[in-house]
């Protein structure tokens, strides 16, 4: 199986953090930042099985987020260099590569 890579951009709006990816438009909200990984995943794997009964592999389909997402991403400050979701989504293959932090 083929990995899927993911750039996720995380900001706080309000007392909610969200993640946001960005080659998909895919996104997690929490009101922690540390359980903000585990809803991400979840969204992640969700979108992974959706497709899966739809007969389409991986996150195929699914669109982009939209631009200002991925500005938000590359003016972020903060960078987190993650290698894999350690829980469901090895199974899925899916790996995130980069979460940085930015202000919304």
């Amino acid at each position: 199986m083929r990995s899927i890579e993911i750039k996720v951009v995380a900001y706080q709006k309000g007392n909610a953090w969200i993640a946001q990816c960005v080659e998909y438009d895919i996104y997690a909200h929490s009101e922690s930042l540390p359980k903000l990984s585990l809803a991400l995943e979840r969204a992640v794997l969700a979108n992974v099985c959706i497709n899966a009964e739809l007969g389409r592999k991986g996150l195929d389909g699914i669109p982009p987020a939209p631009q200002r997402f991925l500005d938000m991403f590359q003016g972020a400050h903060l960078h987190v260099h993650t290698t894999r979701f350690d829980a469901f989504l090895s199974a899925a293959n899916v790996i995130v590569r980069y979460l940085r932090n930015a202000d919304f």
